[in-house]
């Protein structure tokens, strides 16, 4: 096999983590001897559903989002990962077996390990960092009730809008609501629990309707409010036409 070198600026690298902006640069510089860099090929995973959490993940880049699997096999989609963002604290923190796995979406991803003690230690001795720890709970277990909500969905195509609208959109910095670096068909497939046609399908109804429109790898939605009441059923979903 090939071996990959990771080209990385540790220092750089950490002081883009979101979990550690405002720490000094001396305890960056402590932190780099511990953090363990790995380069992660697409579709494998940086951290495994069921194993020991003895590092917390650190995104240097790419993408990868979090699953995990029902007990017929069947994975189940939840959130991304982005570079900056990190994740792993609940087993980190309470030292049981990790709750989903986290698998790369792109082909150069790199990731890093801090190891458990030391993820510890910091969210002991910095309250910026027990601070930043605590919101990203508040933020799962809200992602978490919003996804069942969309879930709960009768319609395949509800599902796939109710995905769109309360996990992945949100406002970008130009006043326009979006979604950046529009994630695969086959990734917004195992969040809605649908077929990865069904999700072409749905996108391309929205297109039609006027309500998107993609923009390379965005997809920028044009009509928000149409969109939350196609997701919450307000709206019936029109009968799709076959192209003339």
């Amino acid at each position: 096999m090939k071996k990959v070198v990771i080209n990385v600026n540790p220092t750089e690298a950490l002081r883009q983590q979101k979990l550690l902006q405002g720490l000094d640069e001396a305890l960056l510089k402590q932190l780099e001897g511990h953090v363990r860099f790995q380069y992660v090929p697409d579709r494998q995973m940086a951290l495994r559903q069921g194993t020991e959490g003895d590092a917390l993940l650190l995104v240097i880049s790419g993408r990868l989002q979090v699953i995990s699997f029902s007990e017929d096999g069947r994975e189940v989609g939840w959130s991304f990962l982005e570079a900056g963002d990190f994740y792993g604290e609940v087993a980190v923190i309470d030292a049981q077996p990790r709750m989903a796995s986290v698998v790369a979406l792109t082909e150069m991803t790199v990731v890093g390990y801090l190891p458990r003690t030391i993820a510890n230690e910091l969210m002991t001795r910095h309250p910026k960092v027990a601070e930043r720890v605590l919101q990203h709970l508040c933020k799962m277990i809200r992602d978490a009730n919003r996804l069942r909500a969309a879930l709960s969905a009768a319609s395949a195509h509800a599902r796939i809008f109710s995905v769109l609208n309360s996990t992945l959109v949100h406002g970008a910095g130009s006043g326009q609501t979006v979604i950046e670096n529009m994630p695969t068909q086959q990734a917004l497939a195992m969040m809605a629990n649908v077929s990865r046609e069904s999700v072409s399908r749905a996108l391309q109804l929205l297109i039609r309707l006027g309500v998107v429109e993609k923009d390379r790898r965005r997809l920028i939605v044009l009509q928000p409010q149409r969109l939350e009441t196609l997701a919450t059923g307000q709206e019936s979903v029109p009968e799709m036409t076959p192209e003339p």
